[in-house]
């Protein structure tokens, strides 16, 4: 049996998706949270480009899955933070963590690391085993 929801009506419209896709959901998750960093640190995150991949390359005997990555930083490049998808998804579903806090949590770390300052610096609210 269809319910109202899965049929065409004119709040979705036939032809468009009746939900986002969990990689749409994710860049929004991102993209608030670097336009949060942006508003505190303007002049840090100029110099920075956020993208978003599904899961990272790893070698064969990787033993850790991480979160983020970050290239460039040179005085001709920005720096290029790489935010994956996947394993934040994961963890978040087995800590009970929030999505949010936790891409959070992995952005002010990977700054404060590429930029070497403190997390603090960064975010005066971060909280590493907030929620």
């Amino acid at each position: 049996m269809l319910g109202p929801i899965s049929r065409p009506s004119k709040f979705a419209p036939r032809g468009l998706p009746l939900q986002r896709s969990a990689a749409a959901q994710f860049d929004e998750v991102v993209a608030i949270e670097v336009t949060r960093l942006e508003k505190r640190l303007p002049q840090v995150i100029a110099r920075v480009e956020f993208a978003i991949e599904d899961v990272p390359n790893l070698e064969i005997d990787a033993t850790e899955i991480p979160l983020t990555h970050a290239t460039g930083g040179t005085s001709h490049e920005p720096y290029r933070i790489v935010v994956f998808r996947r394993p934040i998804e994961l963890r978040a579903e087995r800590s009970g963590s929030s999505l949010s806090w936790l891409v959070r949590s992995a952005l002010v770390l990977e700054l404060a690391d590429v930029l070497a300052l403190s997390p603090e610096q960064i975010d005066p609210d971060f909280d590493p085993e907030g929620d």
